[in-house]
C-alpha cells in the first residue's frame, strides 16, 4: 500500500512539474471591453507579463512606448509585487479574471523632490510657476520629457542638468530666457525648438549634449554664453542668427560633426577657442563685418582654404593650430601681427604671402608646416621669433629682410631643404640652433658684424659652410 502512495505521489509531482513547463494560454480583459490572448509560462514573473502587455499596446510613438505604466489587477485587487510568478499570484487558475490598465507615467512636478513615481515618466511643470528653479531636476534620470506651461519665462540654471535620459522638452513662446547649465550633459536630447521669444541662452545652456543633431538659434536671440553648445560631437547644423554681435569663446568647441556653418553679418567677434576642433569643419566664410578672431578660433579645423577679412588685424595666438588640410590663406593688408604658433602644424600649407603691412611674427608661428615650400616675408618685419619655421622641412629658400636685426633660437631648425641662406647687413645676432638639422645647407652668407664664430657654432652645424659678406 505505501509503495503504491509513493507511485501515485510520483507520477503527480511528475505531472505537475510537466504542467510547469507546458505554455499556457492567458486571457487579459482591458478597460475598454477588450481581450488580450497571451502564451505564458507559469514559472514567468508579473514583471515578465507586464512586458508582455506593453507589447501588446503597440506604441508607435518611442516616448509614449517608454513612459507607459502597466497594472494587473486579478478579480479587481492590484498586484504589486513583480517578482511574483503567474502561478503563484493566482493568474492561471480557471476561475480567476485578469485585467490589465495602461496609463502615462506623468507627473506634475515643479522640483525633482516632488517626484515619487518609479521608472521613465513626463514632468509636467505646474501652471502655477513662472521660473523652473535652479537645479529643480538635477541628476534626474527619470525625465524622458518635459512639459513646460505658457506662465514659465525662464528656465534657471541647471534645471535639466545632467538629466541622462531627457529626449524631449517644448518650450513655450513665453520663455525669454535659458539660464546656464540648464540642459548640460543631457545626453539623449537629440533635438529642441528654441522659440522666437527666447533672447539669451546662457553658458554651457546645452554643453556635452552628445546626442543632439541639429539648432535652430531664432532671430530674438543676442546673446549666447561661453561652451554654449561645447562638445556636441553629433551637432551637423546650426543656424546663427542675424541678431547676434558675437560667437562667445568656446560655442562650439569640439562639436566634431559640424560640417559647415554661415556666419552672419551682424557678428564682429569670434571668440576664443569657438569652433577649436570641430574636425569635420571643411567650409567656412568669413564676414567683412568681423574684427576679431580670438585665440585658437578655428585650431584642428579640417577645411582648406579660409580668406581673413580686411577688418582683422592680428592673427592671434593658435588661431589655426593644426589645421592639417589647410593649403591656402588669404591674409590682408590690414593684419600688423601673426602670433604664438598661428599655422602650428598646418602640414598641408603649402606657400603664404605676409602682407607688408606686418611687423610681428610669434614663437612657432608657422612650426611644423613640413609642405610649406617658399614664404615671402616682409620689410615691415624687424625680427624673426624663436621657432617661427622651425620643421618646415619643404622650405627650399628664404629671404630674410634688412630691417630685420634678430633671428631667434632654432627660427629654422629642421628646414631640411634649404639650401641657402643670405642674412642681411641689419642682423646683429643669431639664436642657439638657429640653423642646425638643414641637412641641405651649402652656403651662408652672413655680414661681417656676425663673424663671432665661436658663437655662430651654437647656431650652425657647420660653420664652415659660412661666408662672410664683405662691404
Amino acid at each position: 500500500m505505501e509503495t503504491g502512495f509513493k507511485l501515485l505521489r510520483y507520477l503527480v509531482e511528475g505531472f505537475l512539474a510537466a504542467m510547469a513547463t507546458m505554455p499556457r494560454q492567458l486571457k487579459v480583459k482591458t478597460l475598454e471591453g477588450g481581450v488580450l490572448t497571451l502564451e505564458v509560462m507559469p514559472a514567468n514573473t508579473i514583471e515578465q507579463l507586464k512586458a508582455m502587455l506593453r507589447e501588446k499596446k503597440h506604441c508607435e510613438d518611442f516616448i509614449e512606448g517608454q513612459i507607459l505604466k502597466v497594472k494587473v489587477l486579478v478579480d479587481g485587487l492590484l498586484v504589486d509585487d513583480d517578482g511574483q510568478t503567474l502561478e503563484s499570484a493566482g493568474l492561471l487558475q480557471a476561475e480567476s479574471e485578469v485585467t490589465v490598465m495602461y496609463h502615462r507615467n506623468e507627473v506634475e512636478a515643479a522640483t525633482k523632490e516632488a517626484i515619487h513615481a518609479e521608472g521613465l515618466l513626463q514632468v509636467n511643470i505646474p501652471s502655477s510657476l513662472t521660473e523652473i528653479p535652479t537645479g529643480a531636476f538635477q541628476d534626474c534620470n527619470q525625465v524622458l520629457t518635459v512639459a513646460i506651461p505658457d506662465s514659465v519665462t525662464a528656465i534657471g540654471e541647471r534645471a535639466f542638468h545632467k538629466c541622462s535620459s531627457l529626449v524631449s522638452v517644448a518650450i513655450p513662446q513665453s520663455v525669454t530666457a535659458i539660464g546656464e547649465s540648464a540642459f548640460d550633459g543631457c545626453i539623449c536630447l537629440a533635438s529642441i525648438a528654441i522659440p522666437e521669444s527666447v533672447t539669451a541662452i546662457g553658458e554651457r545652456a546645452f554643453y556635452k549634449c552628445n546626442s543632439l543633431v541639429s539648432i535652430a538659434i531664432p532671430q530674438s536671440v543676442t546673446a549666447i554664453g561661453e561652451s554654449v553648445f561645447a562638445l556636441c560631437p553629433s551637432l551637423k547644423t546650426i543656424t546663427i542668427p542675424e541678431s547676434m554681435p558675437a560667437i562667445a569663446d568656446k560655442a562650439f568647441l569640439k562639436c566634431s560633426s559640424l560640417a559647415s556653418i554661415a556666419i552672419p553679418e551682424s557678428v564682429v567677434r569670434i571668440g576664443d577657442y569657438a569652433f577649436a576642433s570641430c574636425k569635420s569643419l571643411a567650409s567656412i566664410a568669413i564676414p567683412q563685418s568681423v574684427t576679431f578672431i580670438g585665440v585658437g578660433a578655428f585650431a584642428n579645423c579640417k577645411f582648406a582654404s579660409i580668406t581673413i577679412p580686411q577688418s582683422v588685424t592680428r592673427i592671434r595666438v593658435n588661431t589655426f593650430h593644426g589645421c592639417t588640410s589647410l593649403k591656402s590663406i588669404t591674409i590682408p593688408g590690414s593684419v600688423t601681427a601673426i602670433e604664438h604658433q598661428a599655422f602650428d602644424s598646418c602640414t598641408s600649407l603649402a606657400s603664404i604671402i605676409i602682407p607688408n603691412s606686418v611687423r610681428d611674427i610669434g614663437i612657432s608661428a608657422f612650426a611644423g608646416c613640413s609642405r610649406l615650400a617658399s614664404i615671402t616675408i616682409p620689410e615691415s618685419v624687424t625680427a624673426i621669433s624663436d621657432r617661427a619655421f622651425i620643421d618646415c622641412k619643404s622650405l627650399a629658400s628664404i629671404t630674410i629682410p634688412q630691417y630685420v636685426t634678430a633671428i631667434g633660437g632654432q627660427a629654422f631648425e629642421g628646414c631640411e631643404s634649404l639650401a641657402r641662406v643670405t642674412i642681411p647687413e641689419s642682423v646683429t645676432t643669431i639664436g642657439d640652433r638657429a640653423f642646425q638639422q638643414c641637412g641641405s645647407l651649402e652656403s651662408i652668407t652672413i655680414p661681417e658684424s656676425l663673424r663671432d664664430y665661436d658663437r655662430l657654432a651654437f647656431a650652425f652645424d657647420d660653420t664652415s659652410k659660412l661666408q662672410v659678406k664683405r662691404h
